[in-house]
């Protein structure tokens, strides 16, 4: 199209003139000193630049958003490798320990300094008899089984009445500064209709910003898993076998092949 062409009635509106320049590219092509000529405001102040400069411009404002989106990816790249590293520790600690008995303590106090929590209130009930005197077995209150129960996934947000957190706490615990909870359900068992809730963990915290109901709860579900792994060694021998028949049989109705044992 050439200026002969124009569309009849010209060019009457900018978006018609926008249009036109977009359709038709050869124009600058034609017409090469236009480009030269034009003088734009600059963003940085009142002075006028050519259309060269403008658009420099505009790229190093792009450039320099890209290079803050690539410093942030950076950041979040290096956090979650100080989160699994901290994952690791905390797993390996618990993997360590030897006498079962201990395991509780080993798995709180580690959760607490590496993931620097202020407070960590490990919950567990139907236990082997042996570890019935724990003092994690002890101090549950029977009202907290059906509420850990009910959840289907770690609760994250503000920390409600006292009176209950209290009761999930314990006595002992206190609890006035606490604004934010984390709220674990401890599970056995791999098919989730079979699935046996045993306890729970509690963090607490005085930030109200640390445990939020829009923060992502991955990294929540992640440790309930490991610390239900590592809980597993104290439930009695047969529900444990009863658990892992669930899943064999399981496997076998889905028709997955056994492994043969070594």
């Amino acid at each position: 199209m050439t200026v002969d062409s124009l569309p009849h009635g010209g060019l009457t509106t900018e978006e018609d003139i926008a249009s036109y320049l977009l359709t038709n590219p050869g124009f600058f092509e034609r017409f090469a000193e236009v480009l030269g000529s034009v003088q734009l405001a600059s963003p940085h102040g009142g002075k006028t630049v050519s259309l060269h400069e403008r658009q420099t411009a505009m790229l190093r404002e792009k450039i320099k958003g890209l290079e803050a989106s690539i410093v942030e990816m950076m950041g979040y790249g290096s956090e979650n490798a100080q989160i699994i590293a901290k994952a690791h520790a905390w797993t390996a600690a618990m993997l360590r320990e030897q006498d079962a008995a201990r395991l509780p303590d080993v798995l709180t106090w580690q959760l607490q300094r590496l993931f620097d929590v202020p407070h960590v209130y490990l919950r567990l009930w139907d236990l082997d008899a042996a570890y019935s005197d724990l003092p994690h077995v002890q101090q549950v209150i029977a009202e907290s089984k059906g509420h850990i129960a009910a959840l289907d996934k770690p609760y994250c947000g503000p920390r409600g009445s006292i009176e209950g957190l209290q009761s999930l706490a314990g006595t002992q615990a206190e609890l006035a500064d606490v604004q934010s909870i984390a709220l674990l359900p401890l599970r056995a068992g791999a098919i989730a209709e079979n699935r046996m809730t045993f306890g729970y963990l509690l963090l607490t915290s005085p930030d109200s910003h640390r445990f939020t109901q829009d923060m992502g709860i991955d990294l929540l579900n992640r440790l309930a898993e490991l610390a239900a792994a590592a809980m597993e060694r104290l439930l009695p021998q047969q529900t444990v076998a009863w658990l892992k028949e669930q899943e064999r049989l399981a496997r076998q109705e889905g028709g997955q092949a056994e492994l043969p044992l070594e």
